[in-house]
């Protein structure tokens, strides 16, 4: 995944606390898409967190630390649950049925489907 600009992160962090996540895929120049179709999973198991209560510098430092060590990522994920703050690298993937053998595979408690803006839960 390419660098987001601080804007990109600060609209993420917007996103976190005012719709409680966000999915964003980014471009080259910096700046994130919100994909508005396909289905989002975790590439990893591994959960990265830090609490809501961390400042903003906090965040950027997560999402930047996530996106380098990612790169490969098509995609980031964040949502708000319980006072933490959750970023994962996700890949948008078209196909349901993929989607959800993918999240399995990978030990996910859910996969996110982003034009009903939904969890599945698996």
């Amino acid at each position: 995944m390419d660098t987001l600009t601080t804007p990109a992160v600060e609209s993420l962090y917007d996103d976190l606390f005012m719709n409680g996540g966000f999915t964003i895929t980014a471009r080259p120049d910096g700046s994130a898409y919100v994909p508005n179709d396909g289905y989002a999973v975790s590439l990893t198991p591994t959960q990265h967190t830090i609490s809501a209560a961390a400042p903003f510098d906090a965040f950027e430092d997560l999402v930047r630390s996530v996106t380098a060590r990612y790169g490969a990522a098509n995609g980031l994920g964040g949502w708000l649950s319980n006072g933490v703050i959750y970023v994962d690298p996700v890949e948008i993937l078209p196909d349901q049925q993929a989607a959800i053998l993918a999240g399995k595979g990978r030990e996910q408690l859910a996969i996110f489907d982003l034009a009903a803006g939904t969890e599945i839960t698996l």
